[in-house]
Order: structure tokens, then sequence, then C-alpha cells
């Protein structure tokens, strides 16, 4: 089967020129069960498991397990030997989800390794109830509505932050599909320009980068999106009058010419296109200007929410 990696016991060494290899030992995890039926080993690390219980969640496990074994096929401990061609880390991590679910469905924040683990693994194997967790996880942080996007909490809440965290994800999704979360993460990837043409710097001295397609898609929506939040959003501060009821023309007039140099000067901020009303500062307009100002407002930001896809050449929401 495809999926299965060839046994690999030997690497190169630096005296491979010479004809000599080492021979790689397999290491026995932590998860290894007495009672376990059959062994998994994903690089050099084995797993000995359950065969009914991962046939049970997987249709693919199960054909795997119905592929009649060699013969001459060794035995561990009377078990047969599955070869994957996963990381190991990614193995161990879902075959934990998978025995200890309980912990891993709570609505608690699960490290960013755990996400990525299910989404891979689960969408390879068909292990459907962690993939769509590990997705409901990913929609939870970069919804495709307006009304959750409000609700949005300014820190993580359903996978634990750590740095180069937002990169991480989008690769993530890019990989495995999840087209649904790119608008909103894209979106919060074209904040702040530094990081995305240069990487963020991990915990552990790694760098999170977006391939250049990506960044070049971001470059090119956050051009779109300044233009657009200017004609949409914040339309009413390029009105001559806000409201034909103005109690103070003269007054609102200068009031709005101070509130778009806080916003364009000195460099322009893209984050108004999407702002909340009750965030914007509008000091100094009459309640009449202030009003009709809000409603142009929030009709602006419906509509920049629905046009957020199309400034990155995405498609339209699902």
């Amino acid at each position: 089967m495809d999926d299965l990696a060839p046994p690999t016991k030997r690497r190169k060494t630096s005296n491979d020129s010479e004809g000599t290899n080492e021979v790689i030992s397999p290491i026995r995890s932590d998860i290894w069960f007495d009672d376990g039926s059959i062994i998994f080993q994903a690089e050099s690390t084995q797993f000995r498991v359950h065969r009914t219980m991962l046939a049970r969640h997987s249709p693919v496990f199960r054909d795997i397990f119905d592929v009649p074994q060699p013969h001459d096929e060794s035995l561990i401990e009377g078990c047969p030997i599955i070869r994957l061609s996963d990381s190991a880390e990614d193995i161990r991590l879902v075959l934990i989800a998978l025995y200890d679910g309980g912990s891993y469905h709570a609505r608690r924040a699960l490290p960013f390794p755990v996400v990525a683990a299910m989404l891979r693994i689960g969408k390879k194997y068909k292990l459907n109830h962690l993939h769509d967790e590990a997705v409901i996880r990913l929609q939870s942080e970069f919804p495709s509505t307006l009304q959750e996007w409000e609700g949005l909490s300014p820190e993580y809440t359903h996978i634990v932050f750590q740095k180069g965290i937002l990169f991480d994800i989008v690769n993530l999704a890019t990989d495995c599909g999840v087209r649904s979360i790119f608008s909103a993460a894209y979106y919060l990837c074209v904040q702040d320009l530094e990081p995305l043409l240069s990487g963020e710097q991990r915990d552990d001295g790694t760098v999170a980068r977006l391939p250049f397609s990506i960044q070049k898609a971001c470059i090119l929506g956050r051009e779109k999106i300044l233009i657009a939040q200017a004609e949409h959003t914040l339309r009413w501060l390029d009105d001559e009058e806000i409201s034909d009821r103005c109690e103070n023309p003269s007054a609102c007039a200068s009031a709005c010419l101070e509130i778009s140099r806080c916003i364009w000067k000195p460099m322009p901020d893209i984050s108004r296109g999407l702002e909340k009303w009750s965030d914007v500062k509008t000091d100094g307009l009459c309640g009449n200007c202030r009003e009709d100002a809000k409603e142009i407002h929030q009709d602006g930001r419906q509509k920049m929410w629905e046009m957020l896809p199309s400034f990155f050449d995405l498609p339209d929401w699902e």
C-alpha cells in the first residue's frame, strides 16, 4: 500500500564510502500495551497497540490489517510489525488521542503539534472524529462569518499559542486542504509586513515562514484591502457632510479631518476595515453625524467581510 513505507533498518554514516553502515535499533515507545496485538513502527519508534480498536476507528487501518503478512516477516513478542511512513511524533500524539480521547475532546486549548497530528493523520487514515475535531479548532480561531469574528477573543482559545503559530497554522491548513480558514488567516497575516516577509522565530530558534505564493497573495491582497476600506467602511470620512442633519458642519468637517489623520498617518492602518464601531473614536462629531457615520461604517464593514476572500483571490465564503 502506498501509505506504508518500506522497512528502514539502516542509515548512511560518514564511513559509507568505505561500505560500512550503522544499524538503527528500534526504540520502544511509552505506548506499549502488553496485551497489544500489533506493532506500528514509525521512523525508528515502535508502538504496541490493539488491532481491533484501531480497525474500529479507521477503515484504512482495517484494510492494512487485512493484507496478509509475508511468511518470513519477523515478529516481536508474537506481534506483526506494520511500518508507517509518518513521523513517530505524529503517530504517538494520535495514539494518545485515540486511547485517551476524553481529554482531547474537552473544550480546552490543545498544543499545536497535537492539532496538526490529528489533522494530518486523521485525514490520511480516515480517523474522522480526530480530523473533524482539528478542523473545528482551526475554524474556531479563524471563522467564516462576521458575527463569529466579532466574538473572537484576542488570545487563542482552542489552540495553545506559540511563537510562529499563525504561519504554522496557515501552512498546515494549506497542506491538509482546510481552505475555509484562509481568508481570516491571511487577513491576520497582513497586519504586520515584517514577519510576513521575514518569518517569525519560534521558541526553539527555528523560523516559521510562509511560501512565496502565499506571501504574494497576502501582499497584493493588503493593497486591495487598504483601497476597499476607504471606499466602504471609512467612506463617511470622505463625505463633505456626513449627515444632511448635521448640527455644526464646520466643526464636524474639522473632526473628520482629524480622525482621518489618525487613521492614515504616518502609515495606513489596515485593521480599520473590520474595526467595530464601538472602537472608532468620533470625538468632535455631532450626534446626527455620528449616527449616520455609524450606519455607513457598519454597512461598509459587512461589505468588507463579504469581499475578504476576493482580496486574496480565494473562493467566496462557503
